[in-house]
């Protein structure tokens, strides 16, 4: 973690401003297995460009960078993700593959047809895919993928599940101050149609996680003691903040309801669809 702010300053950085700042690990519930299975579905090797939205620190950019051989450019609106992201591809010598910048996903700064894939990964559910779908069509190249790795809710939820799924979902806005949409298969492939992307993959996986996949994802954070060390320094922070305190209550608070609560999580996990720009 950086030491040049106050207290203060912490306090008033945004949710991802703030994850950057303190170096929290980029964290998908598809782990690893997703991001594979991503860059099959986008057919990514050594000769692929990519572009990731929403790239937060780094962590998939450079994975794919390490093990496609493929070029990366990743952007983000909090620039704590993109400091801590360029420092990630320098620690891992990755700098000749993979480059980050801040930008925003309504108006990417990228002329047409520069890219082989596009991929988001838990970025999209909090934009519009009406307006960011036909901007990530209009920079790929004739026959690049858009690839999403989102957590999505089932196309049918039961009212006794709907109420606390809506209520994580409202969490999750009021946390990030952006949008925050759960949308079921169906939507994710009308979107892709309604944009012009043909030969749409979609592909549902259940949030339920083993103990080895739980263990296997913080090894692919960097480690228990990455992680440990990131949560004492959270810890001394929230022992001199209310502010602090509060904001790690309403994360334990979304996480709960969307990710452990027995009702709910049941119709929730990841989604994984790719398209083709004909």
């Amino acid at each position: 973690m950086e030491q040049s702010l106050t207290i203060k300053e912490i306090e008033e950085l945004g949710y991802y401003d703030f994850m950057g700042y303190m170096g929290v690990p980029f964290f998908n519930i598809g782990g690893a297995a997703s991001i594979d299975r991503l860059a099959e579905l986008c057919n990514i090797d050594e000769n692929t460009v990519v572009l990731e939205v929403g790239c937060g620190t780094g962590g998939n950019a450079c994975y794919l960078a390490e093990k496609y051989g493929c070029r990366v450019i990743g952007i983000d609106i909090a620039e704590y993700m993109i400091s801590y992201a360029q420092k990630r591809a320098a620690d891992l010598h990755l700098t000749d593959r993979v480059t980050f910048q801040v930008g925003d996903a309504y108006g990417l700064e990228f002329p047409d047809i520069s890219f082989d894939a596009v991929l988001t990964v838990f970025a999209s559910q909090f934009l519009d895919p009406s307006r960011v779908f036909p901007e990530f069509h209009r920079i790929l190249k004739q026959g690049g993928c858009l690839g999403i790795n989102e957590m999505y809710k089932a196309d049918h939820v039961p009212p006794e599940a709907i109420e606390r799924v809506n209520y994580g979902e409202q969490v999750f806005t009021e946390l990030t101050d952006m949008p925050f949409t759960l949308r079921g298969p169906s939507v994710w492939r009308e979107a892709y149609t309604a944009a012009g992307f043909t030969e749409t993959v979609v592909e549902e996986h259940s949030n339920y996680m083993r103990q080895a996949e739980t263990l296997s994802m913080i090894e692919e954070v960097g480690g228990w003691g990455k992680l440990l060390g990131i949560l004492w320094e959270m810890l001394v922070l929230a022992l001199r903040s209310g502010k602090i305190r509060r904001r790690y209550g309403k994360i334990s608070k979304g996480k709960r309801v969307l990710l452990r609560d027995r009702v709910a999580s049941k119709y929730i996990g990841y989604i994984l669809c790719a398209g083709v720009k004909p």
